[in-house]
Formats: structure tokens, C-alpha cells, sequence
């Protein structure tokens, strides 16, 4: 009997399943008041994530990307974002999840996780459609920072400073 719970339970990691990542983005949304949006997106979103028994419920794993790759429609204004988030320093921005939970509405769901971004790490949660099709998952979340609660003061110009909320918003297909 020994023997067979011993063999049952070495086979648990065989049910989880790596997930391929086709596709994903981050788009990072603010504004500066009397300025336009600034909606800085990075289209280079990598992934280690894994499912079990196709449960969305079970997805772990991480998810990253280089600050430095973050574009917008301003050139200038991008250089001036990388020097305030010290993209040179700080390279990488990751989230690693730590649950997954069913939320009220057809495919959502709360994914909770830690995000480390410019050298802290705080808990964040994101809402999230989650949804699979013949094969294929694809997760579009979103969620909110505070760019004074990583240590990053926003620029100013005169009495114009950029507002130092930040709207996530991430897709990622697999």
C-alpha cells in the first residue's frame, strides 16, 4: 500500500503542464494633466507559467519583462521614463503568481501575486478574463500601481507633474 501512494504522488507533477507563450504585451497607462494619455506598452512580455488538469485555478508561474523595451508615441518622453525608472538598473519588472481565484462574471477571475518592480516587491492583485479555446489560453488582466509605492517620483514640469498612478493592462496568449 506504501508503495502505491509513494507512486501516486510522484506522479502529481506529471498532470501540470508548461504553457507555451504565443504572444503577450504590458501596456502601462498615465496621464499629465493639460498633457495627452501616456500609454507606454511593451509587446516583448516573457512567461513561465504551468497549469494542471487544464484547472485554471492551478495556474502558477511568472510572467517578466525588460523595462527598457517599454515605447510610446514620444520618443524623448520614453528616454526621460527610462532614466526616472533606472531601466538601466532595475532591467526587469516581474510578476509571480501565487493564486488564482474565481471572481463573479463568464471567464473572470482575481489573480493575486507579487510584483517586483524597481528593486520592491509588493502583493498586487489583477482582474483577469481568462478564457480557453480549442487548446489555447489567453489571459487579459488588469490591474493598478502606484508609482511612489516602488520609489519612483514622477517628473514635473512648472506645476504639471505626471500622475503617479499607472493602469496595467496585460495580454498574453498561449
Amino acid at each position: 500500500m506504501k508503495k502505491i501512494l509513494v507512486g501516486l504522488l510522484l506522479t502529481l507533477p506529471l498532470f501540470a503542464i508548461n504553457l507555451e507563450l504565443k504572444s503577450g504585451s504590458v501596456a502601462a497607462h498615465t496621464e499629465m494633466m493639460m498633457d495627452s494619455t501616456i500609454d507606454p506598452k511593451n509587446d516583448a512580455l516573457k512567461a513561465d507559467i504551468s497549469i494542471n488538469n487544464n484547472d485554471i485555478a492551478t495556474i502558477k508561474g511568472k510572467f517578466w519583462v525588460e523595462t527598457g523595451l517599454f515605447k510610446s508615441d514620444k520618443s524623448d518622453r520614453d528616454k526621460s521614463m527610462y532614466k526616472d525608472i533606472e531601466a538601466d538598473k532595475f532591467k526587469l519588472a516581474t510578476y509571480t503568481i501565487s493564486s488564482v481565484k474565481k471572481a463573479d462574471g463568464q471567464d473572470s477571475y482575481i489573480i493575486d501575486g507579487v510584483l517586483n518592480f524597481h528593486g520592491k516587491e509588493k502583493q498586487l492583485s489583477a482582474k483577469a478574463k481568462i478564457t480557453t479555446i480549442d487548446g489555447s489560453l489567453s489571459i487579459n488582466a488588469t490591474s493598478m500601481i502606484l508609482m511612489s509605492d516602488y520609489g519612483i517620483k514622477m517628473p514635473c514640469m512648472v506645476f504639471m507633474c505626471v500622475r503617479d498612478r499607472v493602469d496595467l493592462l496585460i495580454d498574453a496568449k498561449f
